[in-house]
């Protein structure tokens, strides 16, 4: 894909005169904003018809103010001594390995793309990193799952992650948590004071370099999940490369964080003093600063011990939690189409609940099962195993009886069914809805028909049990499939309602964003089997 060079004087007529009044280009420190997303990639960096992305719209005011100029790429392939001596410090939100085309498909980084990186940054240039750059290059090919991704690994690290100063765990449920001011002195931290807090995704980090020089720490005791089960960790610090100077904040996942002025204040910071336009004391403290960083949360095994299904820990219970489903009978789920269970189509046997197979007519099988009650702020979580070219998903916020509207009558075109939004559930080897809608949208953990999870998702083989967790508050939804999140969406905004338009479900009024709705287990025809669905009800929002 090309990259696009954004000049502040050039870029947008409503920052023209912002540039003018405020800095002359020939003057500006030149910045490559690197976003290639080969894992996951956020909303907050994605390129919609050739447009800079929302965090590139707030660099390039920074920059107008500033004095810098940024090249906006997703091109790895351009990586090499030559393309990055034009710049005086790269600028990474990315995620994967970035040596691969991965979920965005564009060009990969080399190996040698990757060294340079490192040459560049040792001979004296800047390295600034937001957010997902500690979700880039994991060690050891750790694939994000089990207790090795837990695990700290020293020198041993992916050079990579020795270089940015940490590597990233996990996350949970976003929340309000507090960051200590460590350095109130470091540029961009002056007018902070000792501490802040808002609503983010807080990163759980791991293999911190001992010379990072901490700049603030999470409050992760005071913190809800079992990832912030751990002593207080850095979320921003400051280290020197060889010559050169590396920057990073975990922060940087929200839009409102992009706009607020605390973030802003502190990233403009840490840009000044990786350009060497400032000086700060970079001594190492993170033995002082954060005594407790490398203890990591406890690795939680995302299978159910034998004998233990259907059934909620102490800790569960604790926190809220409650079985959606039994283990035993139908009670809480009714048929989408009626005010009873299904009578035939699904069984329970055995701790399990099972679709059957209708040789792909869901007319002749039992039809969709939607829960009696209606959710809108909550977190669910369920085991599902598909068999040979299988076709199933959960749905949220269903609205049973939904008809598509004709446009020009306004009457409905056709006999309803039960419409929300699906967690896909596919076999994506062997059914053929892997190969339609637009990139991928239909497969395994994507929102059905509007956003496709990752290619680089986990998957476990037919047959074998999966974990899906959808978590919904407010308007924010997230998908995760085997503990690593494939989706994420704001219902109503600008992003969904163009989804939206471009779907299978444009002609459903307010497609989406009810203010709750029914959770549904898809019939469609496929043998599909479910356990362990449980769901904890969230504060409202």
């Amino acid at each position: 894909m090309k990259a696009f060079t954004f000049r502040p004087f050039i870029s947008f007529l409503s920052l023209l005169f912002i540039a003018t009044a405020l800095t002359a280009s020939a003057a500006s420190k030149k910045i490559l904003f690197f976003t290639k997303s080969s894992g996951f990639e956020h909303s907050v960096i994605s390129w919609k018809d050739g447009q800079p992305s929302f965090a590139e719209k707030i660099l390039l005011e920074l920059g107008a103010k500033n004095g810098w100029e940024f090249t906006f790429s997703k091109d790895g392939s351009k990586f090499s001594p030559e393309y990055l001596n034009q710049f005086d410090a790269v600028f990474f939100y990315t995620t994967g390995d970035l040596c691969s085309e991965g979920t965005d498909k564009n060009p990969a980084m080399s190996a040698a793309g990757k060294r340079a990186l490192f040459d560049y940054v040792r001979a004296g240039k800047g390295f600034i990193g937001t957010h997902a750059a500690t979700d880039t290059f994991h060690t050891a090919n750790e694939s994000k799952k089990g207790p090795d991704r837990y695990a700290n690994h020293g020198t041993n690290a992916d050079p990579y992650a020795c270089f940015i100063g940490g590597e990233f765990i996990i996350h949970g449920a976003q929340q309000v948590a507090t960051n200590t001011v460590v350095d109130p002195k470091f540029p961009g931290f002056e007018k902070v004071g000792d501490s802040f807090a808002f609503q983010e995704e807080w990163y759980s980090l791991k293999d911190f370099s001992p010379d990072d020089h901490v700049l603030t720490v999470m409050d992760a005791p005071h913190m809800k999940g079992p990832m912030y089960e751990r002593p207080a960790y850095p979320n921003t610090w400051a280290r020197k490369e060889g010559n050169g100077r590396v920057w990073y904040t975990a922060m940087g996942h929200r839009e409102d964080v992009w706009t607020n002025p605390t973030f802003q204040q502190i990233l403009v910071g840490g840009i000044k003093w990786a350009l060497g336009e400032v000086s700060a004391d970079v001594t190492p403290n993170i033995k002082t600063a954060a005594p407790g960083a490398y203890t990591n949360p406890r690795y939680v095994p995302q299978s159910v011990a034998a004998g233990a299904l259907n059934t909620l820990t102490a800790q569960e219970k604790t926190g809220g939690w409650k079985l959606l489903w039994d283990g035993k009978t139908g009670d809480g789920w009714r048929s989408a189409k009626s005010d009873k269970f299904p009578e035939h189509g699904w069984t329970i046997r055995d701790g399990v609940l099972t679709v059957h197979d209708n040789k792909g007519e869901e007319s002749a099988g039992g039809g969709d099962i939607i829960t009696r009650q209606r959710y809108n702020n909550f977190e669910l979580t369920a085991e599902f195993k598909i068999t040979p070219g299988a076709n199933s998903g959960i749905k949220i916020f269903v609205q049973p009886n939904i008809s598509p509207v004709d446009k020009k009558t306004g009457q409905p075109t056709a006999v309803g069914s039960a419409i929300g939004c699906e967690f896909q559930i596919l076999d994506d080897a062997l059914h053929p809805d892997a190969k339609l809608g637009k990139d991928g949208d239909r497969k395994l953990g994507s929102l059905y028909d509007l956003i496709p999870a990752p290619a680089d998702k986990i998957t476990k083989p037919v047959g074998e049990w999966n974990s899906a967790r959808i978590l919904s508050s407010g308007k924010h939804v997230e998908f995760w499939l085997n503990g690593v999140k494939t989706v994420e969406f704001e219902r109503g905004s600008e992003s969904f309602r163009q989804h939206v338009a471009e779907s299978k479900f444009k002609n459903i009024p307010d497609f989406g964003e009810w203010a709750d709705g029914h959770i549904l287990l898809q019939e469609h025809g496929n043998e599909v089997s479910f356990r362990n669905v449980k769901i904890r009800e969230l504060a409202a929002k």
